[in-house]
């Protein structure tokens, strides 16, 4: 069995779960099956020329003759695809296909039906408007594709031509990553036998060994991760409660004149491993984010630590969150309340032992094992 692994990765200097996703996941096949059987494909959006993107992203004829030439020159098996937008285009799944290779994409977000991915609108908040015409306008007029109007009009045309080709109908399996995100995509437009539920995986180091104390959040700094909704709560809390918030954005600087206190940490930006550091101190991770979301990368990192997780119950939340037995859940209007009480809760300690029992069953050899019994099952034509 030989796979081909191919991600569009986003600019460098915006890394983001999917290119961690896509990077553990390639290492892992690799050291599971050995580099010869593994190979990969990625282009990088640091190389983005827009002129030449408007007459490339419909059907990028490089990336498709040198995908099939990796296909039957090395007899792959499967193409499993992360992300391809906006530089590779579809027209990889059809190199893929018309080479004589299974075809698999992990949706790592919902762009298939909405150009911004994330089925959500700042100042509207959930948004599925798109998803009911598959030739709406909705996303241009709100200029939701990095919120530029030309954009949104390249963004939204070229999904308008992907359908109308069919090209993604080349995909044999799509990988979803929660239960949620199955439940959802079988309410748009993929036959449920053509779903399969596969999480990400990490390589984690199941460690304890700090004294755990405050609160930490990571994420971009934007409405749509709950920062908003997150710091008008803390703005009420005493000084015992202490937030270390690590993530920028462009609303930064904004919410640090805003939120100057003793009690509100702001970080910037951070390194990944100032990152994972701050959070294995932490004694919660706070997840506020208003989005469906499609995993929690952050969650799974945070549990491994032995660090219960407080989060909106929204979207993917419920897949890892279980109240009172590895974290907390709150709603949008008692976020206040489930803070106070996680303070001093008293079943503290098995919050944090359950929340390692977590994250264990999202561990690399244990996820990975599994990801290549279901290539097996693929190219043996039993699933």
């Amino acid at each position: 069995m030989k796979i081909l692994i191919v991600h569009n990765k986003y600019q460098s200097n915006n890394i983001g779960g999917e290119d961690i996703v896509y990077k553990n996941e390639l290492e892992s096949l690799q050291k599971r099956l050995g580099v010869e059987k593994v190979f990969h494909y990625e282009v990088s959006n640091d190389n983005i020329s827009k002129f030449k993107l408007l007459f490339e992203i419909w059907f990028s004829r490089v990336h498709y003759k040198n995908i099939k030439k990796i296909v039957m020159e090395n007899n792959i098996d499967i193409v499993h695809v992360h992300n391809f937008y906006p530089l590779l285009t579809p027209s990889i799944f059809k190199a893929a296909k018309n080479s004589g290779a299974k075809v698999i994409h992990t949706l790592h977000n919902y762009r298939l039906w909405c150009i911004s991915g994330i089925l959500y609108r700042d100042g509207f908040g959930i948004c599925e408007q798109c998803t009911k015409n598959k030739f709406s306008f909705a996303g241009i007029l709100n200029k939701c594709y990095r919120n530029s109007l030309m954009q949104s009009m390249v963004a939204q045309m070229s999904f308008w031509f992907y359908r109308a080709t069919r090209v993604f109908h080349n995909i044999d399996y799509f990988f979803v990553l929660t239960n949620f995100q199955k439940e959802k995509v079988k309410l748009l437009d993929i036959r449920e036998s053509k779903i399969i539920l596969k999480p990400n995986s990490l390589n984690m180091a199941f460690d304890k060994k700090y004294d755990k104390k405050d609160y930490t959040y990571v994420g971009r700094l934007e409405e749509s991760k709950g920062i908003y909704e997150l710091l008008k709560v803390w703005n009420t809390l005493d000084e015992r409660f202490v937030l270390t918030i690590i993530g920028g954005g462009e609303i930064e600087e904004e919410l640090r004149e805003k939120y100057n206190k003793t009690n509100i940490i702001f970080k910037g930006k951070c390194s990944r491993e100032e990152t994972l550091t701050n959070i294995s101190k932490a004694k919660y991770l706070i997840q506020p984010s208003l989005l469906y979301e499609t995993f929690g990368l952050t969650i799974i990192e945070a549990m491994s630590f032995g660090v219960p997780v407080i989060g909106f119950d929204i979207g993917t939340r419920g897949d890892f969150i279980n109240d009172g037995v590895n974290g907390l859940l709150s709603s949008t209007n008692n976020l206040q309340a489930v803070i106070e009480k996680s303070f001093d809760y008293e079943g503290y300690e098995i919050l944090c032992n359950n929340a390692m029992k977590t994250a264990k069953l999202y561990e690399n050899e244990y996820v990975i094992e599994k990801q290549i019994e279901i290539y097996k099952n693929i190219l043996e034509n039993k699933l």
